[in-house]
Parts: structure tokens; C-alpha cells; sequence
């Protein structure tokens, strides 16, 4: 008599199978379509794996059974507060997807996802390009860089899974990785940097953009977070907060940064003009539809570049470069790496290098160089 190599009972039923399997007591039944008995034999084993794993978690006191729209649905609630302004938002336009995929038929129990289930929404990405914020698709390939910043999203929904311990393992973790090429940061000249100042003719675009180029800060996450008790123009130093409000910066650790003289002018005037008007350095001036007077200013992105348009700038610059203009610019004047990492909030090279310690007056040296003339 051959010995049997599946759980529960099979019998054919016209076209496929019907399965009877037996677990904690319990007696589930499946109808599987297929005329192929090893097909049929193999979901039984499979099957019966996933509800010995599902009875057990509910034995041990954890939910029996999760969802992928629920999974979704805890990761908005528990886990984007926890992120930075601009990394929530990457985080729910992602997370929107995953939604829209995983419905119908397609909502499995999350221990049931497995890697083919993540390349196929990662193709089905792939070729339904959307705009932000919009529903439509649009024509061409979504990038492989931004494939690839997806696939790291729901390897974070997917581990806080295993976290919780709704399913064993990361099904992302098993699927590749697109190849992309990093993107390369487009480091204004002086000359380009001088114009993209002149076309800010708002001041307070201009401060901003100063702020930018000048001290290197992040512009959501931290120019736009800027408190005017956060401004020392006595001691030259801006200091980034972070944990304030329930807000923190990219790194989780707040640090002082040195302001040049340019600097230090346009937030003087700034500060004579709005310091009254709110807390914040960047405050909308007048309440209008959406928005109040006073309320911190979420966003000048587009300002910023638009103003770059007309300096005539490369179209492949992004207001975040302007970072990355502070770091060469800095490191072309030969100031100390870690110094300069410090400065701009990486701890990395900071403590292999054994600047452990680093108070707010050495990082004067950064500005010791001769400043160029106002625009």
C-alpha cells in the first residue's frame, strides 16, 4: 500500500478537487480546479502549513489572520508618523498602490504573499506610470530608480509583518533588485548660483534659497521646520531640531551649523520683517483658502523652481542639490570631512574619524573663507 504524502482527504470532484483538511478540531474544505492530482496533493500540503501556522498564532494570542489591506492600514497608522515629512509622503503615494494591487481577489492573508506576488506588482508598476497625486496612468515605463524605491517600501510594510509575527520571512527580500543608475546631483557654478538668486524676487524666496545654498539643510525636513529661537545671529549658528513636536530630522539627531555672512544678512532682514508674525522663520504672511497667517509654510518647491527656470538652470536640477553644492564647495576649500559631515547631519565619518565630541564653536572653521559679494 503506498503511503499517502498529503494531509486531509482528496476525492475527485468533475473538473478538480475537493479538499477536506482537519486543523485544531477544525474542518475546512477547498475546491481546487485542476485535473493534475500532484497539483491538487501540493495545495493540500501547502494549505494545511498556512492554517497549522494561523491556529498556532491564535493559540499564542496573535491575530490569526492578516490581511494585506490591513497590514497597509497599520503601517499608515503606526509607522509614517515615525518618518520624516518628505519620506510619509513617498511612503503613501507607495502605499497606494499596494492598495489598489492588493484588493479583490488579490487581498491575501499576508503569510499567503510570496516573491511572485511582489515581482508581479513591481511589473504592473512598472507599466502603469501615474503623476502624483493623480489616478490616471501615463505613458512610459515607470524608472527603474523609482521601481526600486517602491521595492524598498514594501520591504519595510513587509518586515513590520514579521515584526508582528503574521507571517515567518520577507517575500521582498527574495526578489531582485532593478538596475539603475544613481542619480547625479547637478552642482550649480557660482555664476548659475548667483542668477537662480537674482530670478528670487520674493524676499522670502530669497532667504530661503539662501538658506539653502548656505547652510546646506534639507529643505522640507529642516529649512521649513526652522524656529526663530533656532537662529543665533550673535554666535553665527543655526541649530536643526529634531524630536520637537514629534518631529525629526532624516538622521533622528539635531546638530548646530555655521552661517555664512550672506547668510546672516538675509536672515536679518527676514527677522526684521516676520519675526513678529509667528514662531516660525518661513510663515505664511496673509490667511487665505488653505491656509492660516502664521502657519508654518509646508512647502516652496515649487517657487524654488520655478525661479530656476528662469535663471535658465538645467532642468535636471533639483532644490536639493543645493546640498549637495554645500558639501563640494566645502570640501573644494579643503575643510576637514568630518567637519563638514557633521555640519550636514551624517555621523557616519564623524566617529570613524574620532570627532566624537564636536561642540558648536569648531565648526567656525567652515566659514573662515573669504565670502563672495551679496546679490
Amino acid at each position: 500500500m503506498r503511503t499517502r504524502t498529503y494531509p486531509g482527504h482528496l476525492e475527485r470532484r468533475g473538473n478538480g478537487f475537493r479538499i477536506t483538511l482537519c486543523v485544531a478540531g477544525e474542518h475546512r474544505r477547498f475546491t481546487v480546479r485542476t485535473r493534475d492530482r500532484r497539483e491538487a496533493e501540493q495545495f493540500a500540503r501547502v494549505t494545511q502549513a498556512e492554517l497549522r501556522a494561523e491556529a498556532d498564532r491564535r493559540h499564542a494570542g496573535l491575530p490569526g489572520s492578516v490581511r494585506v489591506s490591513q497590514l497597509v492600514a497599520q503601517f499608515e497608522h503606526e509607522e509614517l508618523q515615525k518618518l520624516a515629512p518628505g519620506t510619509a509622503r513617498t511612503y503613501q503615494l507607495t502605499l497606494m498602490r499596494v492598495r489598489e494591487f492588493f484588493s479583490g481577489p488579490l487581498d491575501l492573508d499576508v503569510g499567503r504573499v510570496r516573491p511572485g506576488h511582489i515581482e508581479r506588482f513591481l511589473s504592473w508598476r512598472s507599466a502603469n506610470r501615474r503623476r502624483k497625486g493623480k489616478s490616471m496612468p501615463i505613458q512610459g515605463a515607470l524608472a527603474n530608480r523609482t521601481l526600486n524605491k517602491e521595492r524598498t517600501c514594501l520591504h519595510t510594510l513587509f518586515a513590520l509583518a514579521e515584526r508582528f509575527e503574521y507571517r515567518e520571512g520577507n517575500p521582498v527580500a527574495r526578489t531582485r533588485k532593478r538596475k539603475a543608475d544613481p542619480r547625479t546631483p547637478v552642482i550649480l557654478t557660482d555664476t548659475e548660483y548667483g542668477h537662480l538668486l537674482l530670478e528670487c524676487a520674493d524676499p522670502m524666496l530669497y532667504t530661503y534659497v539662501v538658506l539653502l545654498g548656505e547652510a546646506g539643510l534639507r529643505d522640507e525636513s529642516e529649512a521649513l521646520w526652522l524656529r526663530w529661537e533656532d537662529v543665533d545671529l550673535e554666535a553665527g549658528f543655526i541649530e536643526v531640531v529634531s524630536g520637537r513636536g514629534g518631529h525629526r530630522t532624516k538622521s533622528g539627531k539635531g546638530r548646530h551649523v555655521p552661517m555664512t555672512r550672506r547668510l546672516k544678512d538675509a536672515l536679518r532682514t527676514h527677522m526684521a520683517a516676520h519675526r513678529g508674525q509667528s514662531g516660525w522663520v518661513f510663515a505664511h504672511s496673509v490667511t487665505a483658502r488653505r491656509h492660516l497667517r502664521g502657519e508654518r509654510i509646508a512647502s516652496l518647491r515649487r517657487a524654488v523652481v520655478g525661479a530656476a527656470r528662469r535663471a535658465g538652470i538645467d532642468t535636471a536640477w533639483h532644490p536639493h542639490d543645493l546640498r549637495h553644492r554645500r558639501v563640494t564647495t566645502w570640501l573644494a576649500q579643503q575643510k576637514s570631512a568630518a567637519l563638514v559631515q557633521e555640519a550636514m547631519g551624517h555621523a557616519d565619518l564623524r566617529t570613524t574619524m574620532g570627532y566624537k565630541h564636536l561642540v558648536p564653536g569648531d565648526l567656525s572653521v567652515l566659514v573662515d573663507e573669504p565670502e563672495s559679494a551679496h546679490v
